[in-house]
């Protein structure tokens, strides 16, 4: 590959507890189908997506906690991390111990993001809003219902903003070699 497609490939890693909608947000993402019926990820299910220059390789890790042991080495090379959570209590204190586990793992730089997912849910059972999960990880947070179609470019958007660090960062790299 050349020097310049490199600089457009891009790699996001989306982690989370099973069943928080890290593979519906692939979905999402990639413009897929969106069904209700909930088939867990085995291993790693992996997407290209074209954003503008950019190609996204997106890898979307099971959530059993066997899978994510394995899947630690996928996670070198990670520009951007998704850690996905339900947005209750109970995962998300599980994905403050998955952002300290990850972080061993992703470059210093990598922006760790989270995702407070089914926020259409929120008042129904009681789910924390954004601002809350983000006070309790104290890592940039935003909320998305991944099952609307109608979310796709929000997400867009965080990623956009994220891209945009990354090729700044990308030419800061350069100039230092």
């Amino acid at each position: 590959m050349l020097s310049s497609e490199l600089n457009k490939l891009v790699k996001i890693s989306i982690i989370g507890s099973p069943a928080v909608g890290k593979t519906t947000m692939l979905k999402l993402l990639a413009k897929n189908t969106i069904d209700r019926v909930y088939l867990p990820t085995h291993g790693i299910d992996l997407k290209t997506v074209k954003m503008g220059d950019f190609t996204i390789k997106v890898w979307d890790f099971a959530g059993q906690s066997g899978y994510l042991q394995v899947s630690r080495d996928h996670l070198l090379g990670t520009d951007i991390l998704f850690v996905v959570t339900d947005s209750t209590l109970r995962n998300v204190l599980h994905s403050r111990d998955l952002i300290n586990f990850a972080a061993h793992f992703v470059e210093k730089g990598c922006p760790i993001i989270v995702i407070a997912n089914k926020q259409d849910l929120r008042k129904k059972d009681g789910r924390m809003d954004p601002k809350r999960v983000e006070e309790i990880l104290q890592v940039k947070t935003y909320g998305l219902t991944a099952i609307n179609p109608g979310e796709r470019n929000k997400l867009l958007e965080i990623i956009r903003n994220e891209l945009n660090r990354i090729a700044i960062r990308r030419r800061l790299l350069e100039i230092e070699f």
